[in-house]
């Protein structure tokens, strides 16, 4: 191997750093390793574009460069406005933190003095005579107003409001002469980003696109392929996961048709496919919804709580449902995954579950190995029910959580697990003419967690009254 040393003047050295990529990779660190840029993300600094358009994997560092762009545009530019849109609060919180991070990081002497150091505002003051001030801001899933600069809109397919978002967006930039950004994993056939990615419906000539699959990213793949301006079927036959890369994003099979696919190739998902699509599970979701750790923190109910738990051991996880009904409208006040814990832990902990809550239903999946915690359960709890997953039981509770969406009557956390496994449930004819309802298995179970929200949101239904003996009495006169 050669080692080449390219002198630079100090001319080129300052005019490099002077750039967001060369500021980036010249002084940047993040916990005190320097930040390695990725071709991609080298591509992505040097669009000079008005309007950035890109559909991404998952995990391929498109977040945190957001965070390192807008943090060295504060730094080179005076007078500066970055402001991040993102999916919840906890996303939002976490660019500004990273920009803090590295911020910290920097050389003394390319430093600019902080101001204001807030979870969600960063402001710098510059070191000219007009001491102007450059600032990111981050907020969660809502329309920015009023501050005028660059707008990057971080997961924009994931947002109820999206079109509202970027409506208000492109105003802002319009008048500043800054540039809007639009970063999303894919999540179905619908929305603003899906529209002006694929331009299926009309033209956006404005837009420059990226895609950014799993395979162009080195912590994923082992041969790094040169970036992609179409987009591809499914990975190249040379694409090799990295031994450090999760185990479902495996190239090994062609084009895996499930949800984990979806996220990581940056492929569309057809609405028609999904039971239950996005505009109807979005809307019911928000993020100013606070859930309890553990059956302690549960606030006082103004009404019934109701609870499912959906059992797995070894390849699913057990996930357990706790709403709180008022009136026919269900809001979650909990949620909780076991995975890799023995039956007798879970027992234990929905026991104290019902001794510490007035819980006046838990609905307890009693197929197969949840048969033995269903049965103990039952024997010492009356209101444990205990549930077999039938092909008819899965389309009744399907059907039933359905209606709630299609009424509003259900308030979920704004959760991209929960938001996506809801969607996964499929609606499939069988064979034999009978209706199935399930989800296509991932490396993180199996639907389990919507199942444990649908029995816990399901209709209740009394036995069926027995046929009584019935006297008609006709009044003459």
């Amino acid at each position: 191997m050669t080692l080449s040393i390219v002198k630079r003047t100090e001319d080129d050295l300052t005019q490099w750093l002077a750039t967001e990529s060369g500021f980036i990779s010249g002084l940047c660190n993040y916990d005190s390793e320097p930040v390695v840029l990725e071709p991609y993300q080298q591509s992505f600094l040097g669009n000079r574009s008005r309007f950035r358009w890109v559909a991404k994997s998952r995990q391929v560092g498109f977040s945190f460069l957001f965070a390192l762009e807008a943090l060295a545009r504060c730094h080179l530019r005076d007078g500066h406005t970055a402001v991040f849109v993102s999916y919840n609060l906890s996303d939002a919180v976490e660019k500004v933190l990273i920009a803090r991070q590295v911020y910290e990081e920097l050389p003394l002497a390319y430093q600019k003095k902080l101001v204001t150091d807030a979870k969600t505002e960063l402001a710098f003051e510059s070191n000219s005579r007009g001491r102007r001030l450059s600032r990111i801001i981050s907020v969660p899933a809502k329309p920015p107003r009023g501050k005028r600069g660059d707008v990057y809109l971080d997961e924009l397919a994931h947002l109820v409001n999206d079109r509202e978002v970027y409506t208000g967006s492109t105003a802002l930039i319009l008048r500043s002469h800054g540039q809007l950004t639009g970063g999303s994993t894919p999540l179905g056939r619908r929305g603003i980003f899906w529209e002006i990615d694929t331009q299926e419906l009309r033209k956006y000539p404005h837009h420059t696109r990226q895609l950014v699959p799993w395979w162009l990213c080195r912590f994923f793949s082992l041969n790094v392929r040169r970036p992609q301006w179409r987009r591809p079927s499914c990975p190249p036959r040379s694409a090799s996961l990295a031994s450090d890369a999760p185990s479902s994003w495996s190239s090994s099979t062609p084009c895996p048709r499930r949800t984990s696919s979806r996220s990581s190739n940056a492929f569309y998902v057809d609405e028609s496919y999904s039971f239950l699509p996005y505009e109807l599970i979005l809307p019911c979701t928000t993020d100013e919804l606070p859930l309890a750790q553990d059956a302690s923190d549960v606030p006082v109910p103004q009404g019934r709580l109701v609870a499912g738990f959906d059992v797995g051991r070894t390849r699913d996880r057990s996930e357990l449902a706790v709403f709180e009904e008022v009136e026919g409208r269900f809001t979650c006040r909990m949620l909780r995954s076991f995975e890799g814990v023995p039956f007798a832990e879970q027992e234990a902990h929905l026991r104290r579950l019902l001794s510490v809550l007035p819980v006046a239903r838990l609905s307890v999946d009693r197929s197969g190995i949840g048969m033995n915690l269903a049965e103990n359960l039952a024997r010492d709890f009356p209101q444990v029910v205990e549930e077999n997953f039938t092909n008819e039981a899965k389309e009744r509770w399907a059907t039933d959580f359905k209606i709630l969406l299609q009424r509003r009557d259900v308030t979920l956390p704004r959760q991209r697990e929960l938001v996506g496994q809801i969607h996964s449930i499929k609606r499939r004819v069988l064979p034999s003419g009978k209706v199935s309802f399930d989800a296509e298995r991932t490396n993180r179970g199996h639907a389990d967690k919507f199942w444990a929200v649908a029995l816990a949101c399901q209709r209740e239904r009394g036995p069926e009254r027995r046929g009584t003996g019935e006297i008609g009495v006709r009044v003459i006169g």
